[in-house]
Parts: C-alpha cells; sequence; structure tokens
C-alpha cells in the first residue's frame, strides 16, 4: 500500500496529467480573462499543437469570441507567462460545447439581448402578412427605419450600431475589427 502522497507524486509526473496541467491552469483564470459573462458561454477544453480549443455555446459566440482572440490571448500570456512559448492561438468551436457543458456547471439561461452585437426589433409593430411585394417591402423598411432610430452611431464611421457594441468596444463591431486586423 502506497501512502496518497507517493500516489499523488506518481499521478502529476504521468505524461496526461503533465499536458493538462496548463489547462487546468487556464481554466482557473478564464473568467479573468474574457468576464463572467463570456464565461457562461464559453470554456477551454483542450491545448493541441499550441493552438487552446475553446467550446462555445453557439456560432455567434464563436465569431464575436474570434474577432477578440488576439485581445484574449495577450491577456493570457500576461497572466500566465509560460503560455507565451506553448500556445501561439485560440480557436472557437461549437462542437464540444454540448459535452462540456454537461461536465461543467449547466449555464443559466441568457437572453440574447444580452450579446454585443444584439438590436431587437420594437415590438410596438403588428406582423402583418403583406398582399403584395411592394407592401412587404414598405413594411420591411418601416421596421429598418424605427430599428435604426432607436441605435447609436458609431463615433468613428458615423453608423448606426447597436448600444450593446458601443459600451463593449466604444465603436461598432465593423470599426473594433479593422481596429484589430490593423495592429
Amino acid at each position: 500500500m502506497q501512502s496518497l502522497n507517493a500516489l499523488m507524486k506518481t499521478l502529476e509526473r504521468s505524461p496526461q496529467w503533465q499536458a493538462n496541467s496548463r489547462l487546468r491552469q487556464i481554466l482557473a483564470i478564464w473568467s479573468q480573462l474574457v468576464g463572467d459573462a463570456v464565461t457562461q458561454h464559453s470554456r477551454p477544453t483542450k491545448v493541441y499543437r499550441g493552438v487552446l480549443q475553446v467550446a462555445v455555446s453557439s456560432a455567434a459566440w464563436a465569431q464575436t469570441l474570434t474577432f477578440e482572440r488576439s485581445h484574449i490571448l495577450q491577456k493570457l500570456h500576461q497572466k500566465l507567462p509560460k503560455t507565451q512559448a506553448e500556445i501561439r492561438d485560440i480557436q472557437f468551436a461549437t462542437a464540444q460545447w454540448h459535452r462540456e457543458s454537461q461536465r461543467s456547471h449547466p449555464t443559466p439561461n441568457i437572453s440574447l439581448a444580452e450579446h454585443p452585437s444584439w438590436a431587437a426589433l420594437p415590438s410596438s409593430q403588428p406582423d402583418l402578412q403583406p398582399k403584395t411585394a411592394s407592401t412587404a417591402f414598405h413594411q420591411w423598411a418601416e421596421r429598418k427605419r424605427t430599428q435604426l432610430s432607436g441605435q447609436s452611431l458609431c463615433p468613428q464611421c458615423r453608423c448606426p450600431c447597436p448600444t450593446q457594441e458601443l459600451q463593449r468596444w466604444s465603436v461598432c463591431a465593423i470599426c473594433v475589427v479593422q481596429r484589430w486586423q490593423s495592429r
């Protein structure tokens, strides 16, 4: 019979434990890197060939986080300097989300309105069935006009954009992507 300490030391020396140690460190600080709202929709699953694989709850979150991956990677390298040599990119995918979310804690229901790019349509207009294509176009145009009138203007390009985008990035999603690509 071995002591518990001896068993733990043997376990810690195993190749599988060593390979997963960096992932455990990343999991421990993930919410500090991305924030609580993003943490509810994402979970690192593995490090494979220098790429941190992250499961996300939807394609919209995968796209949003892909735009921010260099910023997240930079924060990761600041928090865990040893990852700079081991992790060179981050990949977001929905493929492992269901399996990972079952293993971890259940995700509380978050409304789509909390996503930074979401701009809800006003519900005050009735959904009428148009009789002609012209009527359908005019109804659509009026809904768009109403939606855009409730949005803020991006300070950089002066185009309407959801207020959530301005709160998060201080510019619209298009301008923030252009800014990130020029870095």
